[in-house]
């Protein structure tokens, strides 16, 4: 498995480039990102040129966020469709093919979000998957994130019956070991995947405390919590995962930190439960 540097563990005002510098100083494969942050790059560099700027430092672009309103409306999800395309094509054209967003847990009507979900991802996939570009769509699993409005998808087995209906072979699961852990799966159930059904893999601890109580902003750095990585990680080996394995670990003294310290932390970290 390849790791990828997650900029949610820097606090505000560093450019990419300046991400992508810090996480080949420190070791990392590669970075999860915004389009938007890949596309500023390209402005100013051409996009042949901010492929250099990648290979020259050794680090790649792991993941991107979806850029796509699904959950808006319908001129909103429309408008925000189309600009898809270019996107993807830059994607395509720098080499990163994992596209990632997540499942809101609570929804206020989960059967119209339901049928919102697989239709418009089925869209989304279809713009996709021409530029070899894969989405991986993300539970969350905190009960904290549930104590208001109608329940929705926060279970691994949940989003992978989402993903049976929106029915397109480029559409599978971000896997988070947080969502995971405070979902109640075991490593048995998420060993029982298909390499292929994963797409992206997050990974972070989790605070000592009940896992009911946990909160979804608020985590460790991989090996400093509770959470049974060592289970994780066999189970994401044997399915013959290989791809990358970001570190998104919120925390305000991660931001407190310089950014390399911060960086620094984080590879330690993951390197030390790999």
């Amino acid at each position: 498995m390849q790791t990828s540097l997650n900029p949610v563990i820097f606090g505000p005002g560093l450019t990419l480039e300046d991400q992508i510098r810090i996480a080949a100083e420190v070791g990392f494969d590669g970075i999860d990102t915004s389009i938007e942050a890949i596309a500023a790059i390209a402005e100013d560099h051409s996009v042949s040129g901010a492929k250099a700027l990648f290979d020259e430092k050794g680090v790649q672009p792991a993941a991107w966020g979806l850029p796509v309103d699904w959950r808006g409306s319908e001129d909103s999800f429309r408008s925000t469709l189309e600009s898809l395309h270019d996107w993807a094509k830059l994607a395509r054209d720098l080499g990163c093919f994992r596209c990632c967003t997540w499942i809101p847990p609570v929804v206020e009507n989960p059967n119209e979000t339901r049928r919102l979900a697989v239709s418009r991802f089925a869209e989304i996939a279809g713009v996709l998957a021409p530029r070899g570009i894969r989405l991986g769509l993300e539970w969350v699993g905190p009960k904290t994130s549930r104590a208001s409005g109608q329940e929705f998808i926060y279970r691994m087995d949940h989003l992978l019956e989402l993903i049976d209906a929106i029915g397109q072979p480029n559409v599978g699961l971000l896997v988070d070991s947080f969502h995971w852990f405070t979902a109640g799966h075991t490593a048995e159930e998420l060993a029982a995947l298909e390499d292929d059904q994963i797409v992206h893999v997050h990974i972070n601890d989790a605070p000592d405390k009940p896992r009911d109580e946990q909160i979804d902003m608020q985590r460790l750095l991989p090996g400093e919590g509770v959470i049974d990585l060592p289970g994780f990680l066999r189970a994401l080996r044997e399915v013959g995962y290989s791809g990358y394995m970001g570190v998104e670990t919120f925390s305000d003294d991660l931001k407190a930190l310089p950014p390399e310290e911060a960086a620094r932390r984080a590879k330690v970290a993951v390197d030390s439960v790999l």
